[in-house]
């Protein structure tokens, strides 16, 4: 029987503990999986290094590669600026499925500030998982990152907008609503773009940005365990 891996790419300044509620069930699941920390970022949240946009893309390809060559079933899955990396991979590499959460297409939009002071006024922290409490105390996209790495993230989502016409591999993307970073829009952009015949688009009604370690995780993992169900 073939061996079927996870690739779970985490987001732009972030690391792979964003997606780590999701890798943990899917490895309960049987999957292989694997989450590697892109080049620059670090453990512990520190302030990223300067790095290309095409540093991140060849480490993740390499992985994918290796993968192939073992013969193995791939799904690639991303978080955020992950899911453009994950859709590059999808363009470029032949896979069994991809998994879009929280993909950042649109980042700086009207929609967007009107979300942050929706949560402003809405949100009770106490209502959230201590992990995600735990990543709301790192910085914002916008916060603490040079602006030659915000360049190198532009330069990751252009190319992934320029490529989604061209999918065709079974696609699953994920998105809450309340999403103050990446503006839920973003979702409908890549289920309309992409020409995926098997394609699904779901939303999450209360969940914000980082969707693994929100109020829905678990529904985040019921709807990729199911999903992946369908391609096992």
């Amino acid at each position: 029987m073939q061996q079927e891996l996870c690739v779970i790419i985490h987001g732009f300044t972030g690391n792979p503990f964003e997606v780590k509620p999701l890798a943990d069930a899917l490895e309960q699941a049987g999957y292989e999986v694997i989450t590697p920390l892109l080049p620059g970022h670090t453990d512990n949240n520190e302030r990223m290094e300067n790095i290309a946009a095409a540093e991140w893309l060849q480490m993740v390809e390499e992985i994918v590669k290796q993968a192939v060559k073992e013969n193995k079933k791939i799904h690639m899955m991303g978080f955020s600026m992950g899911a453009m990396i994950a859709s590059i991979m999808a363009y470029r590499i032949k896979l069994s499925t991809l998994v879009l959460l929280s993909p950042a297409v649109y980042v700086v939009t009207p929609n967007l500030l009107k979300i942050r002071l929706e949560n402003l006024f809405q949100s009770k922290k106490g209502n959230r998982s201590p992990e995600y409490q735990t990543m709301c105390k790192t910085p914002y996209i916008l916060r603490s990152t040079s602006i030659y790495n915000l360049w190198q993230f532009q330069k990751v989502v252009r190319q992934a907008r320029g490529i989604f016409n061209h999918l065709s591999v079974p696609l699953c993307i994920i998105h809450g609503q309340r999403d103050e970073i990446a503006d839920p829009n973003s979702a409908k952009f890549n289920y309309h773009a992409a020409s995926s015949k098997d394609k699904e688009l779901h939303y999450l009604p209360g969940s914000k940005h980082h969707i693994c370690l929100d109020c829905e995780a678990n529904t985040v993992i019921q709807i990729v365990l199911t999903f992946l169900n369908k391609y096992h």
